[in-house]
């Protein structure tokens, strides 16, 4: 369009100059001109995005209409014109640009805006799991609390319905094993020289059978101890040259009793309903044995 426009005026001017025409009254420029805003003007985005240069534009046709009205020279005329369709050309074209760049933003920003939703969804979902399993837990640590109470009653309620649960596993629980002590009475050496060793076994001897003439059951028993005890002392100092080192004291003695006959529970595992179950009984179990709906054992 321009191109024949200044085609068109430089055309005129040579006719002009030759004497074979004369300027047109109005610049045809002017029309093109005004047609660019128009269009620019009727384009929504040039109004949001290109206001500064749509402005620019309509203040150059302003200017080219006001010289055209006062007779101002037709070239000063014809390139206003042209400035005005070249700033409306370039409106149409920043609006196009700017709004695209705008497109862009505003998905950034919903992309954006959509991944910090799936994570503030992800850490909802994790938080009502650890809920979830926190409330498994305290479940749980009830339930054991309740099958661990010592003073569970576990008779049958009136009316109450009866499950068979397998049993899976049964483990004998013994006590811990029980300690018999008892006291002597025993020599002890110092280990200083001049003990008349074979003067103590001959005295214990002695001792000891002095001692089991008195009393009679665990009293005799417990004179002969002492008797062989004191016989060995004196045996022990009789005839020594250094001054008595042998001596008697109590001494305590223990010995473990096997605690294979006392028996103090059986640990039972049973399954109902998926969940693994224990309970404590005074008795082997069969296969089975009954629950109630809860899962909790029934005599």
């Amino acid at each position: 369009m321009f191109a024949k426009t200044a085609t068109f005026a430089v055309t005129l001017a040579i006719l002009a100059a030759s004497g074979c025409a004369s300027f047109p009254a109005r610049d045809p420029a002017l029309d093109d001109a005004r047609l660019s805003l128009d269009a620019a003007r009727r384009n929504p985005q040039v109004a949001m995005y290109a206001s500064t240069e749509l402005n620019q534009a309509a203040a150059a046709l302003r200017q080219a209409d006001d010289l055209a009205a006062t007779g101002g020279r037709y070239d000063d005329v014809h390139s206003l014109a042209l400035l005005a369709s070249q700033r409306a050309s370039a409106a149409q074209d920043a609006a196009r640009l700017r709004s695209e760049q705008a497109a862009l933003a505003a998905q950034r920003t919903a992309t954006d805006a959509r991944i910090r939703a799936d994570a503030t969804q992800q850490q909802a979902a994790a938080a009502q799991l650890q809920a979830a399993e926190a409330q498994r837990q305290a479940e749980e640590a009830r339930r054991i609390a309740a099958a661990a109470s010592a003073t569970y009653d576990y008779r049958r309620r009136p009316n109450e319905a009866l499950y068979e649960a397998p049993v899976t596993s049964v483990r004998a629980v013994v006590g811990p094993p029980l300690q018999r002590c008892w006291v002597e009475r025993q020599v002890v050496d110092a280990g200083t020289p001049g003990i008349n060793i074979p003067g103590a076994v001959v005295g214990g001897v002695v001792g000891g059978i002095l001692g089991h003439q008195i009393g009679s059951g665990h009293g005799r028993d417990v004179a002969t101890g002492i008797g062989a005890a004191t016989g060995a002392v004196v045996g022990a100092n009789a005839g020594a040259e250094a001054p008595s080192t042998v001596y008697t004291q109590d001494v305590q003695h223990c010995e473990s009793i096997p605690a294979a006959a006392r028996l103090d529970y059986w640990d039972v595992t049973y399954d109902f309903r998926g969940y693994e179950n224990h309970v404590q009984m005074t008795s082997p179990p069969g296969a089975t044995i009954l629950v109630n709906a809860q899962g909790e054992p029934r005599i």
